[in-house]
C-alpha cells in the first residue's frame, strides 16, 4: 500500500525537511554511513508509552533493551527478534567529528509499517503515522495498511533527504542522537521492521566513519534520461479524496540530456492539489495521482509539461499490474493515430518525499479544452435553444464510490433484448456545477438514441441510429476494444461527448481511457483471453446481458462493412504489425534502464500481480507474450474481417482459410446456422485425398477450425468442407516448407 513518506516541519525554524533541496551533490567528495542498521541500539517495546524525553539526547537508556538492528519481528531478516508488539523505540548515540564537511544527509529506512525519526530530539522524517511535529501514542497504528520493507525482496530502502538548513539547524560536533519510533498496521499484524542508516556526503578526503552499504548509489550518478517529477507533501498524507496541497517540480532538460532530482526545474515548480486515483488499483502499493496546478493562494493555474499543452489538471499514471508498462501507451498511440484526440502521456520517473517510486505516465486528464475534447463550453446558464444542445462529456463505468445524483440511467420508449441499462456519470459540466435542465436534455438524448436504436428501423439511413451516433467514432472506438480485447470494453471507462447541434451535435464515442488489463492481461474472463473470438457479443454469455449499442449497430450490413474497411485501411498504416511492433521496440530503447530501477524499486517481476494470467520471469518474457498476443490477434481479426464481410448472416456456403500458403497448419473460419458435425477433407491436384478429419461444433455463427494437414508435399492442394454429404465450402491453398 502507498509510502505515505512525509517532511516534516522543523519546531520553531520555519524548516521542512524535504525534497526542495538545490544541487549540492556535487559538493560531496564520497559517502559515508555515519550511522548503521547493524549497529548496537538501545529499543523500547512499545506496550505503554516511554517516559519523556525518550527522543532527546542525554536521556537515561541504560534500562532499555539493546540489540543489533534491524529490530523486528516475522521478516526472517532481523538481526534482533522481539515479540509482537503495537510499536518499538529505538535509539543510537553517534559522533559527528566536523560538521562543516558535511554536504548533504539521507535517511535510509527499511520499515514496517510507519515510523517518525528524530535528530537531537527534532523530527525530521515521517512516514504513514499520525501528523506532522505531534509525536504519536505508543498504541497509535500506521495510517494505511501493511507497507512492506524492501530489503528481504532485494529492494531499496525509503530515502529520506535531509536539508543542509536542518542539518546546520540540529546536527553538532560531538555526540548526537537518532531516535525512531516504528509502529505497527494492527494488532495482528504478522511482522514489523526497523532498519534505519544515515548516510552523509563528505567535502573533504576525511575518514570518519563506515562505509556505505552495497545498495547505496551515488546520488551524483543518480541521472536519467526520462523526464523527473519530485513531489514534497511537506508531510501530508495523500488520501483518495479530497486533494491535498504538496509541492511538484518537474525536470526536463531535453532529448539526450541528463535529469537529476537535484536540478533546477524546467517545466514548472510550485504547488499542487493532488490525491489517489483509480478503483481496483488502489489496492496496489504503487498508486496513481490525480494532479491539479496550483498557485500559492490555492488558485488553479495551468502550465505545458513535457511537451503537452498547457493545462492545469493532469494523472500520474503508475503501471503495476502490466509488468510491460506498454499497455495504455501503446493504445493511446494507436488512436490517436486514427484521427481524433486521445490523452497525450510521456513516461517520466516519480520521487515522492524523498521516495523514488518508479516509472510513471503523465497523462492528459479527459476534459473539455480546445486541446482535449474540444467541444462547446456549457456554462449553468445555458439553458435554451442551440446553447443547451453542447457540450456535454459522459461516461459509463463503476459508481459504487459514488452518490446517486452524479449519475443517471435511462429507460427507453422501446426496449431491446438483453440491452444493458448503462450508469451515465457527469464529466462535464460536472454533477456539481450542471443545470436540470442541462441534465434533463442529455437524458433525453440518450433515450431518445437508444430508443431509435432499439427499434425495427433503426437501419434507416436518415431516421434510423446514425441521426443521433457519429458511426465513424463507434467503429474507431469498436476496434480499438476488439483489437485489444479489453476487460473493461463497452462497460467501464467508457467516455462519450457531444457538441452543439449547430457543431454536429450528434454522439461521439471516447476518447479511449484505462487498458491495463487488455491484451490477455488478466485471468477472470476465458474470452478476453483469447485471440479468436470477438468481444462486442460476449458479455451476454458471461454476464448474462448483452453490451448492445454495439452489438446492434453489427446487425447493421453497412455499420459492419464499415468497421471491415476501416480495419482494412488501419491494417495498412498504423495497425500493420510491423508498425506495432517498431513502436514496441523503440518505446523500450526509450524506456532503457528505467525499467530496471522500476522493478528494483517493485520487485514484481517473476510474481502474481492481480490479475496477471502470464507471469514472465524477466521483462523481456513479458513483453514477448505481449506481442505474441497482439500477433495472433491481429491475424485472426484480418481473416474474421473477411468472414464478416463474406459470410455473415448468409447461408453454410463458404469458408475462409489463412495463412495460405500454409507451413505447419492453418486456421479455417467459417459460419454455421446450426451446429453439428463437419468434415474437412484435403486432396491434391489429382484428386488423391491425402487429409481427413471430423470436428464437433457445437456454436453456431462465426466460427475457428484449426487444421493441421501433416507432413505434404509442397505444392497446391483443395480444402473441403462438408456437413454429412453435403459440400459446404471449397478453397485452393498451397502447402510450402
Amino acid at each position: 500500500l502507498c509510502l505515505i513518506a512525509g517532511s516534516a516541519p522543523v519546531a520553531g525554524s520555519g524548516l521542512t525537511a524535504g525534497f526542495s533541496v538545490v544541487c549540492r551533490a556535487q559538493q560531496a567528495d564520497h559517502w559515508e554511513a555515519i550511522v548503521s542498521a547493524d549497529e548496537i541500539w538501545s529499543y523500547f517495546l512499545g506496550y505503554s508509552q516511554p517516559p519523556a524525553g525518550w527522543n532527546a539526547p542525554g536521556f537515561d537508556d541504560s534500562s532499555w533493551q539493546t540489540g543489533q538492528g534491524g529490530i523486528g519481528y516475522g521478516d526472517d531478516d532481523d538481526m534482533t527478534v522481539v515479540p509482537n508488539v503495537p510499536s518499538i523505540y529505538l535509539r543510537r548515540n553517534f559522533i559527528i567529528h566536523d560538521t562543516s564537511v558535511i554536504t548533504m544527509l539521507y535517511l535510509f529506512v527499511d520499515f514496517d509499517d510507519g515510523f517518525v525519526a528524530y535528530l537531537n530530539g527534532n523530527e525530521i522524517a515521517r512516514a504513514n503515522i499520525g501528523t506532522p511535529g505531534i509525536e504519536p501514542a505508543f498504541n497509535e497504528y500506521a495510517i494505511l495498511d501493511s507497507y512492506e520493507a524492501r530489503l528481504p525482496s532485494g529492494g531499496i530502502p525509503a530515502r529520506f533527504v535531509i536539508e543542509k538548513q536542518v542539518i546546520r539547524e540540529f546536527l553538532k560536533e560531538g555526540e548526537n542522537l537518532l531516535a525512531l519510533q516504528v509502529h505497527n498496521c494492527n494488532a495482528e499484524s504478522s511482522d514489523l521492521s526497523s532498519t534505519t542508516f544515515l548516510i552523509a556526503g563528505i567535502s573533504d578526503e576525511s575518514h570518519n566513519y563506515s562505509d556505505p552499504p552495497q545498495w547505496f548509489r551515488d546520488p551524483r550518478t543518480d541521472f536519467t534520461h526520462l523526464p523527473l517529477i519530485i513531489i514534497d507533501t511537506e508531510g501530508r498524507q495523500i488520501v483518495n479524496d479530497p486533494k491535498i496541497t504538496a509541492r511538484m517540480k518537474v525536470i526536463d532538460n531535453g532529448p539526450g540530456n541528463p535529469n537529476n532530482q537535484f536540478q533546477e526545474a524546467t517545466d514548472y515548480d510550485g504547488y499542487i492539489g493532488i490525491e489517489i486515483r483509480g478503483q481496483s488499483s488502489q489496492m496496489f502499493p504503487k498508486k496513481s495521482y490525480s494532479i491539479e496546478l496550483r498557485t500559492s493562494e490555492g488558485d488553479e493555474t495551468s502550465a505545458a509539461l513535457l511537451g503537452m499543452p498547457k493545462e492545469e489538471d493532469w494523472v500520474l499514471y503508475a503501471p503495476y499490474s502490466d509488468k510491460t508498462m506498454l499497455r495504455n501507451a501503446l493504445t493511446f498511440y494507436l488512436g490517436s493515430k486514427m484521427g481524433d484526440w486521445q490523452p497525450r502521456n510521456r513516461f517520466c520517473e516519480v520521487w515522492l518525499n524523498g521516495d523514488y517510486i518508479g516509472v510513471y505516465q503523465l497523462m492528459e486528464r479527459i476534459k473539455r479544452d480546445k486541446n482535449r475534447v474540444d467541444i462547446s463550453k456549457l456554462n449553468p446558464d445555458e439553458t435554451e435553444g442551440d446553447d443547451l444542445t453542447g457540450g456535454y462529456i459522459i461516461k459509463v463505468d463503476k459508481t459504487d464510490d459514488i452518490g446517486p445524483e452524479e449519475y443517471f440511467q435511462i429507460n427507453p420508449k422501446i426496449r431491446f433484448n438483453y440491452s444493458e441499462r448503462y450508469r451515465f456519470t457527469y464529466v462535464y459540466p460536472k454533477y456539481k456545477n450542471i443545470a436540470d435542465k442541462q441534465k434533463s436534455y442529455i437524458r433525453k438524448f440518450i433515450t431518445d438514441a437508444e430508443s431509435t436504436l432499439n427499434s425495427d428501423s433503426f437501419r434507416d439511413m436518415t431516421e434510423g441510429f446514425r441521426k443521433y451516433f457519429d458511426t465513424k467514432s463507434f467503429v474507431d472506438y469498436q476496434i480499438i476494444q476488439e483489437f485489444c480485447n479489453n476487460v473493461d470494453g463497452y462497460r467501464y471507462s467508457t467516455f462519450f461527448y457531444k457538441d452543439k447541434d449547430s457543431k454536429d451535435g450528434r454522439l461521439h464515442a471516447g476518447p479511449l481511457w484505462d487498458f491495463d488489463l487488455a491484451y490477455g492481461n488478466e485471468n477472470y474472463t476465458d474470452f478476453n483471453l483469447a485471440t479468436d473470438t470477438w468481444l462486442y457479443p460476449k458479455y451476454l454469455e458471461f454476464y448474462g446481458h448483452r453490451l448492445h449499442w454495439w452489438a446492434r449497430m453489427m446487425d447493421d450490413f453497412s455499420y459492419r462493412a464499415s468497421f471491415a474497411a476501416r480495419w482494412k485501411e488501419l491494417r495498412k498504416g498504423p495497425f500493420s504489425t510491423d508498425s506495432i511492433m517498431n513502436y514496441i521496440d523503440n518505446t523500450i530503447m526509450y524506456l532503457g534502464e528505467s525499467v530496471d530501477r522500476n522493478f528494483t524499486r517493485w520487485p514484481i517481476i517473476g510474481r502474481y500481480v492481480w490479475p496477471n494470467h502470464f507471469v514472465g520471469n524477466s521483462y523481456e518474457e513479458e513483453v514477448d507474450y505481449l506481442k505474441d498476443w497482439i500477433s495472433r490477434r491481429v491475424n485472426w481479426m484480418d481473416v474474421n474481417v473477411m468472414v464478416a464481410e463474406s459470410v455473415s448472416g448468409s447461408a453454410d456456403n463458404d469458408i475462409v482459410v489463412f495463412p495460405n500458403p500454409v507451413r505447419d497448419q492453418f486456421g479455417m473460419y467459417l459460419n454455421l446456422k446450426n451446429p453439428g458435425m463437419v468434415r474437412i477433407v484435403i486432396t491434391n491436384l489429382m484428386g488423391h485425398r491425402v487429409h481427413h478429419e471430423e470436428q464437433v461444433l457445437e456454436t453456431v455463427g462465426d466460427q475457428y477450425i484449426e487444421v493441421n494437414p501433416g507432413k505434404q508435399t509442397p505444392g497446391f492442394y483443395v480444402v473441403q468442407l462438408f456437413r454429412g454429404n453435403r459440400l459446404i465450402g471449397r478453397k485452393s491453398i498451397i502447402i510450402a516448407r
